[in-house]
């Protein structure tokens, strides 16, 4: 009786062993699966983080080039700095904050953090990269306006915002005129200022008498009809008429978009109140005349002032303004100009006339210059990269360039 019963007990204490053995293996199984629960939640989590910063460095990159903001405090500013949070993004529970500070002109850091929200608490992922874009001068330096021959100016005022005016013979400055520019006002031949009128350049002006007297600066050539150039504008163009045909378009449609770059093998004559958008670029193998004054503004029944916009597309590769072989003459009944381009004439460029704006943001080239606009302001901004794809040799890398990557969890 007494071998039974420690029989029954060692099964007893045998048992209560294995029980505890077995409880203890599926708690040690139990905290493993967990474990490996948690790392494969943070690994998927780490993995939605770093997409989710990388988003953010692309969105920087694309925003850098494309939007205007962006891209103007990017290569304008050295100490341009912006945050953005995008928020939903990718995932329903993440998001991701761009930091972007400039160390120089073009030249900077972006700081990309993707954030993930896992019950209540939040996973990051840093990535950073140094960003530079190589903006070399246009082929006429940083002049927004620029003469191969003389410049004349009369009871104007001329302003050229960041940038310089320059002269490859002469420049005429009467009739109580003044000219204000950022930097330097150069003249390879001399400078001819009326004592009524007046020059305003805080980097210098220059000329024989002023020394040191600056070097010629080639006029650059646009390539207009060469069928033999890719690169020329009548075989970059999405449209072309004659002279003829595009004086019908321009009469059926008084308010007139043309996107694209267009191109008319002949003369150009906008007049008679004609409301003309420019998403791209005006090419005319003629001459090009704004606002002629036909008794009182008016083109047949039509009566008005003529003005143009021309507005810069997206890509910055693609060219944009106002392109003539021959002239481009801006006389009286001319309104607005609102240009984001390039104002080239082979030949001449003439404002004759009294506008009630006329601003343009890349430049004015051509072999004279004749301005005259009974002391209304005009306002040329210099812009590199306007210039250099409009004239179609940029001097400068076209995308922004990734350094180098590194990151932080």
């Amino acid at each position: 009786m007494a071998a039974t019963s420690n029989n029954r007990g060692f099964i007893l204490v045998t048992s209560l062993l294995v029980m505890g053995l077995l409880l203890l293996l599926a708690t040690y199984v139990v905290s493993f699966m967990i474990t490996e629960f948690k790392i494969s939640l943070s690994q998927t989590t780490a993995t939605k983080t770093y997409y989710l910063a990388e988003s953010g460095i692309a969105e920087a990159i694309w925003r850098i080039k494309y939007d205007p903001i962006w891209k103007a405090g990017f290569e304008t500013n050295p100490n341009w700095t912006i945050t953005y949070t995008h928020d939903p993004a990718l995932y329903p529970n993440g998001a991701y904050q761009i930091q972007i500070t400039n160390f120089g002109r073009a030249r900077g850091e972006i700081i990309a953090t993707g954030f993930i929200e896992n019950n209540g608490q939040i996973a990051q992922r840093v990535v950073k990269t140094s960003i530079y874009k190589a903006l070399g001068e246009s082929v006429v330096g940083n002049n927004g306006e620029y003469a191969d021959g003389n410049i004349d100016v009369s009871g104007s005022v001329i302003n050229v915002h960041n940038g310089s005016l320059f002269a490859n013979n002469n420049l005429i400055v009467n009739f109580y005129s003044v000219i204000n520019t950022d930097d330097t006002v150069s003249a390879v031949t001399n400078i001819n200022q009326h004592w009524t009128s007046g020059i305003n350049a805080p980097g210098g002006i220059f000329s024989p008498e002023n020394p040191p007297a600056p070097e010629p600066i080639p006029m650059p050539a646009i390539s207009f009809d060469d069928i033999n150039d890719p690169n020329s504008y009548i075989n970059q163009a999405d449209q072309i008429y004659t002279q003829n045909q595009f004086a019908d378009l321009l009469w059926n449609n008084q308010n007139l978009t043309l996107n694209g770059i267009t191109y008319v093998t002949g003369d150009i004559d906008i007049k008679g109140g004609q409301q003309l958008t420019i998403n791209g670029t005006l090419v005319s193998e003629g001459d090009v005349e704004v606002g002629k004054n036909t008794i009182l503004c008016c083109w047949g029944a039509r009566c008005g002032l003529s003005n143009i916009t021309i507005n810069r597309p997206a890509e910055p590769e693609i060219p944009s303004g106002l392109l003539a072989r021959g002239k481009i003459d801006f006389e009286f009944c001319l309104g607005n100009l609102n240009a984001h381009g390039l104002i080239y004439g082979t030949d001449q460029i003439s404002i004759l006339s009294i506008p009630q704006q006329f601003e343009v943001l890349g430049g004015l080239i051509s072999r004279k210059m004749t301005l005259t606009s009974v002391w209304q302001g005009i306002n040329i901004t210099f812009d590199n990269e306007v210039i250099s794809y409009t004239i179609g040799n940029p001097q400068y890398a076209p995308v922004v360039t990734v350094e180098h990557w590194e990151e932080e969890y």
